[in-house]
């Protein structure tokens, strides 16, 4: 595995959620990953925070509209995919090569 960035944060995983392209990225030493559309230009979706507790998505204000078009189904799709990359971190870093 290689390992990319978003804007400078190490991008833990990528997934496909209702038609458009995500990346997940982690805010280095915090519980907390940031969430970017790969194409567009509203890139900023949210950050999904408190992944050692109870994760939830604090969503960026220009994309409340997108997220609430298919409520709940995109915001637990997001927040799914975080829980599992956060919980698959430690993996994903010690097999990286790059």
């Amino acid at each position: 595995m290689n390992l990319h960035f978003v804007d400078r944060l190490p991008v833990l995983g990528y997934r496909e959620i209702d038609g458009r392209d995500l990346a997940f990225a982690w805010a280095w030493h915090t519980p907390c990953l940031r969430v970017t559309f790969t194409e567009g230009e509203l890139r900023l979706l949210g950050q999904v925070v408190e992944l050692d507790h109870c994760p939830r998505l604090v969503a960026a204000p220009d994309n409340l509209d997108w997220l609430r078009a298919a409520d709940p189904e995109r915001v637990l799709g997001v927040l799914e995919h975080a829980a599992d990359l956060w919980g698959r971190k430690e993996h994903l870093f010690r097999t990286c090569e790059g």
